[in-house]
């Protein structure tokens, strides 16, 4: 492979994946963004919109329109703060956590796919330079431009 094709590679593997992961999650009723949104709720109960937006990387449009759908799904509830009833803060329903469990799921058979015929070495050698291109490229002007 020429050294210029990395960013060729990736892309099929990014597509392969986020193929792979919509097509399942759409067979739950989820969208796109409702998967990392769960998963960032589940580490961080009681998050305001704005910082689910941030972390999540969506536009706070779009985290208003996907949480209200959310809510209506029962995915998640949104509550006042006791403190400061200006803010709200959303949390995971049990059928949240629920659904979450599913998504888990769906990654662990995507994982099993994606390292058929993988060594466990070999997948922890793939890990580790990943690893070190995200370091690498989170150093690099790349990164802090965008």
């Amino acid at each position: 492979m020429k050294r210029t094709d990395l960013h060729v590679t990736l892309g099929k593997v990014f597509r392969s994946h986020w193929r792979a992961s919509t097509a399942r999650f759409a067979k739950l009723g989820l969208s796109s963004a409702q998967p990392k949104i769960l998963h960032f709720l589940s580490d961080n109960a009681g998050a305001m919109q704005k910082e689910i937006a941030e972390s999540c990387n969506i536009e706070p449009a779009t985290a208003t329109s996907v949480l209200t759908g959310m809510e209506q799904a029962q995915l998640v509830v949104r509550r006042a703060d006791e403190k400061d009833r200006r803010v709200v803060r959303t949390y995971l329903t049990e059928k949240g956590q629920d659904m979450l469990h599913e998504i888990c799921n769906i990654f662990k058979e995507i994982e099993d796919d994606t390292y058929l015929d993988f060594t466990d070495a070999e997948i922890d050698q793939l890990h580790q330079l990943l690893e070190r291109m995200a370091i690498n490229l989170s150093k690099s002007a790349y990164e802090t431009s965008i």
